[in-house]
């Protein structure tokens, strides 16, 4: 062991420093035992939130969409689909047709509204979609219809669609469908085609973007609603690691070429994105500021402690001590209680997490965030990161009183024996 961390660790230990000394070095060390368990802590909150709507998003959307450009049919979608399910990295691809449309119940009610509208594959759309896991009534055939003397095709409704159209399971409801009309048709009198589903179910996803918009039929009645008798309008696919998802896209778009383009999931809503990640910086940023603090209590005890041991720093210098080993003597103090701080932070932090994902001792009010406790996702560069700026803070506020302790002169420090 050096000398210079032998004497520091002798000083901090010392009963000869001074009560109000040894206070603020535990207040010192208690900011930043508090500023490093709240970032570890609110750093997990906030990536357990991320991943809930990312998870939500990307579960009712696919990893990688393969259409065409200028929004034509793509017509050989059995083809797209053997060749795309062969690539490497693909869970499973399916045929869906969108389309923008108005629905409103055919009794009662009239309002109108307005609905995205996806024709899919029944049977293999559960492989790219977290659909089924969403439906209310839990049906066991999505769309195939199930209620007894069931006269129209199924539909299902985002379940805040169908709260505002005052309609459920077995209700009829009206798809008003202005394809291939154009302006002149309604002038003459023209009016748009009416088309009669059941509700079947509903779906609640905790997205209220697709919850109040979206409505899922068969890819039969959406071609029949149409006018169309073969094509789709997107081939969704899902990865095994969506993390690969961009790498995927890319590299199919590559092998299917002109005229079909391929988009991956990181194109959706990219602005809640950028501004989750940003938030989490903020949050950072904010309670780093904690840490700076307590850098600041760090300094004034080190301060204070070169003015109390004036006399022995000038004993050290005269025995042959280097300006080096006494600026290192009071930076080991400072890093000292910043490896105790961020030690016991991170620990504290750890222990808080682990207890809430195991017990859910936090709830939260379902219906307004959708999950019932608070979400929890701890990152092992999240420990890191955040110990590094802490012990990085420490080690800053340790460096000026440390240069004032090596820069006393052997004289001047031996007068203050006396």
């Amino acid at each position: 062991m050096s000398y210079e961390l032998f004497i520091a660790k002798r000083y901090l230990r010392s009963k000869q420093t001074s009560g109000f000394i040894s206070a603020i070095a535990y207040i010192a060390a208690g900011g930043v035992v508090l500023g490093v368990a709240a970032l570890i802590i609110m750093l997990s909150v906030t990536n357990g939130f991320s991943g809930e709507v990312k998870d939500r998003l990307i579960g009712m959307n696919a990893h990688v969409t393969v259409q065409k450009y200028y929004g034509e049919m793509v017509q050989n979608e059995g083809e797209i689909l053997a060749q795309v399910e062969q690539f490497a990295g693909v869970k499973g691809a399916t045929p869906v047709i969108e389309s923008k449309m108005v629905i409103a119940p055919k009794r009662g009610k009239k309002d109108m509204d307005g609905v995205v509208l996806w024709g899919i594959d029944s049977e293999s759309f559960g492989r790219v979609s977290d659909l089924p896991k969403h439906l209310v009534y839990d049906r066991d055939k999505l769309l195939l219809g199930d209620l007894p003397e069931q006269k129209y095709p199924g539909i299902v409704l985002g379940e805040q669609l169908a709260r505002r159209m005052v309609v459920g399971p077995g209700d009829e409801v009206l798809l008003v469908s202005f394809q291939n009309l154009e302006l002149e048709d309604v002038m003459m009198g023209g009016t748009p085609k009416l088309w009669a589903f059941i509700v079947t179910d509903t779906f609640e996803s905790g997205m209220y973007h697709y919850d109040d918009n979206f409505a899922f039929i068969s890819l039969q009645d959406a071609q029949r609603i149409m006018g169309i008798a073969e094509g789709v309008t997107n081939i969704h696919i899902r990865v095994q690691n969506v993390d690969q998802a961009v790498q995927i896209g890319q590299a199919l778009d590559a092998e299917l070429g002109y005229p079909y383009r391929v988009s991956d999931w990181t194109r959706l809503f990219p602005e809640l994105f950028r501004w989750m990640e940003l938030e989490k910086w903020v949050i950072f940023i904010a309670l780093s500021l904690i840490i700076v603090v307590a850098a600041f209590n760090i300094m004034s005890i080190l301060v204070m402690s070169i003015l109390i041991k004036t006399p022995e720093i000038g004993i050290l210098r005269t025995m042959g001590a280097a300006g080096r080993g006494i600026r290192r003597i009071f930076v080991y103090q400072g890093l000292a209680i910043g490896v105790v701080g961020t030690a016991l932070g991170c620990a504290i932090g750890l222990g808080v997490c682990l207890v809430q994902q195991h017990f859910q001792l936090i709830s939260i009010p379902g219906d307004i965030y959708i999950i019932s406790s608070l979400p929890v996702d701890m990152q092992v560069l999240d420990f890191l990161l955040v110990s590094l700026v802490s012990l990085g803070i420490c080690l800053l506020a340790s460096i000026y009183p440390a240069r004032k302790a090596a820069a006393l002169m052997p004289v001047d420090a031996i007068r203050y024996i006396m």
